[in-house]
């Protein structure tokens, strides 16, 4: 059979994806390197070219899947034609709808809390750029000064992943408390950036 050559980048994301699948479905301690190399149909050498180790492998595909949640978040924060406010409402929508988390059961499972904080801040830390720069933005449009965007950024992303990422989500009550303390804080940085 001919080998099949494909971009490293794309074959290190189709390993990371067999890694997430076989972790959620055998779980951790029943799963190596070989074992993923095997469901990807690659080498095992070339799996370990990638990920030395199975602790590095895990790292590497939670990270890869709180990407893959994070995506929508910041295409909603990186559209150039929506206002703030309306960006931060569809958001904390997309971030609570788990429909598009493939995993979200095996996060959600009794056990399983300190794998899901783990992803959650990994969410964060994708997401919390995207909002700086919506807010960056916002306080541009407004001419005023951004000081303070990125830590006000973190403060947002950190609260609401937390609350929007819950096993409960939907949760209009819990939704709507995030709500109101995101418009809340943005009020904050918009009368902190008028006064400098």
């Amino acid at each position: 059979m001919p080998r099949t050559v494909k971009d490293p980048e794309e074959r290190r994301r189709e390993l990371l994806a067999c890694a997430m699948r076989l972790f959620t479905e055998e779980g951790y301690d029943n799963v190596s390197v070989r074992a993923v190399a095997r469901a990807a149909h690659v080498a095992p050498g070339l799996a370990y070219h990638y990920f030395d180790s199975k602790e590095r492998l895990f790292a590497a595909a939670i990270e890869d899947y709180a990407q893959r949640c994070a995506k929508g978040i910041c295409e909603v924060l990186d559209e150039h034609d929506l206002p703030l406010d309306d960006k931060l409402e569809r958001a904390l929508e997309v971030g609570a709808n788990h429909d598009g988390y493939t995993y979200a059961n095996f996060f959600h499972e009794k056990g399983h809390d300190a794998l899901h904080d783990r992803l959650s801040l990994a969410m964060c830390e994708a997401v919390r750029p995207h909002l700086r720069r919506a807010l960056e933005k916002d306080a541009a449009e407004r001419k005023m000064g951004a000081e303070g965007a990125d830590e006000l950024a973190g403060i947002m992303v950190y609260g609401c992943i937390g609350i929007a990422s819950g096993p409960s989500m939907p949760d209009e009550r819990a939704l709507l408390i995030a709500r109101r303390y995101l418009h809340a804080l943005l009020a904050e940085f918009r009368s902190e950036a008028t006064l400098h």
